[in-house]
């Protein structure tokens, strides 16, 4: 009996070996493919223009915005030399997939708290969604601008103190927290749970959200089959 389980576990690691040695082969092709249509300039690299022209057609024609663009490319560009390698162009291929994925619950986000409709979360928008998140418990603006300084974009938050000794958020001076941003603002709001005061009753009703952080697409290795069409 257990050499027969031995022998299926054996046979369920080479059969899971061998797809994820095709599926990295298939991977491998695709990137060929890539770098053969979008390499205008032959110089075995991708310039910001070519990269633009591939997320173009990778978002079925339409232009990604400004944010999308260049968050895709500070993730992807490690040896920042404004440029994509091969092993580069997975990595913003695999971004630019797990963002799509996302898409659904982040435009479910802005349609919701985006007040103003800038495309990004301000100060206020962040706090009214990080509230319900929390289950109603409301944040500090002090923890609310810890997540705009590690997320959102321009000038970092700056934090003092106010008259009679209460922390505060003061002069803000982000634009927001761009789309790009929302999961990963959310997903570190998780994280951090003494941002919030410690009550059960609305820390029990914020962990059930958590299933929908996850459902809006988890960060995997890199072209781990992400990259597939």
């Amino acid at each position: 009996m257990a050499g027969a389980v031995a022998v299926a576990m054996h046979r369920q690691r080479a059969m899971e070996q061998r797809e994820a040695r095709k599926q990295f082969m298939e991977d491998q092709l695709r990137m060929n493919r890539y770098f053969t249509k979008y390499d205008k300039t032959n110089e075995g690299t991708l310039n910001k223009d070519e990269l633009r022209a591939l997320l173009k057609d990778l978002n079925d024609g339409k232009e990604v915005s400004e944010d999308e663009f260049a968050w895709v490319m500070e993730t992807a560009d490690r040896s920042q030399t404004g440029d994509l390698s091969f092993g580069e162009l997975k990595i913003a291929v695999c971004t630019f997939k797990t963002y799509q994925r996302s898409k659904p619950f982040i435009d479910s986000v802005m349609l919701k708290y985006d007040e103003h409709k800038t495309g990004r979360l301000e100060f206020g928008d962040l706090k009214k969604m990080l509230k319900d998140i929390s289950g109603g418990v409301e944040p500090s603006d002090v923890a609310v601008a810890d997540v705009l300084e590690r997320f959102g974009t321009k000038a970092k938050a700056k934090l003092t103190l106010a008259s009679g000794g209460a922390e505060t958020a003061k002069d803000v001076q982000e634009d927001g927290i761009p789309t790009v941003q929302t999961v990963h603002a959310i997903s570190y709001w998780y994280t951090h749970p003494k941002a919030v005061n410690d009550d059960e009753e609305g820390l029990e009703r914020a962990a059930s959200n958590k299933d929908q952080v996850a459902a809006a697409g988890k960060p995997g290795s890199v072209c781990g089959g992400c990259c597939v069409s």
